[in-house]
């Protein structure tokens, strides 16, 4: 059982960033799956790790789009970014120096409420101006994807 779910109230009307939140939740989803399972803290500490770049890469793609379509709370919205992305840096840290200090239950609640809450809430808010400016929109993907390294 999931614990986190994809509902189309989520969406943003930009598919390449829901794509990405249905990613980051299926990391959560994986993340909650291997603790229950009992799997060992390399495989807690690699999907802690691929949720860090991911999320990096996400909110690099989110604000490049936010900024073309010339939202107004860009540089708030960046700011809860580099919050999360220090909180999830520290998490996995504790993590790797000393797994008995994290409380994998905490952390999903954690992971799950943050994600949750700033879909539904804050990303919300971009979500007209994306949509009204669409053609700004699309070329900013086009270029982010194009400076993207390629996967081999």
């Amino acid at each position: 059982m999931s614990v986190i779910h994809w509902t189309e109230t989520m969406s943003v009307g930009v598919e390449s960033i829901d794509c990405d939140h249905k990613h980051l939740l299926g990391l959560v989803n994986r993340l909650d799956a291997s603790v229950r399972s009992g799997e060992g803290e390399t495989v807690v500490d690699a999907i802690l790790g691929e949720l860090l770049s991911y999320t990096a890469y996400h909110f690099d793609r989110e604000e490049a789009l936010m900024t073309a379509c010339g939202y107004p709370d860009v540089d708030a919205h960046c700011h809860t970014h580099r919050v999360l992305k220090t909180q999830v840096a520290n998490i996995r840290d504790r993590h790797i120096h000393n797994p008995d200090s994290i409380h994998d239950r905490e952390v999903l609640a954690f992971l799950r409420n943050w994600l949750t809450a700033h879909i539904l809430g804050r990303d919300q808010l971009y979500a007209p101006f994306m949509v009204s400016r669409r053609q700004a929109v699309e070329a900013a993907e086009t270029a982010f994807t194009a400076d993207q390294p390629q996967a081999n």
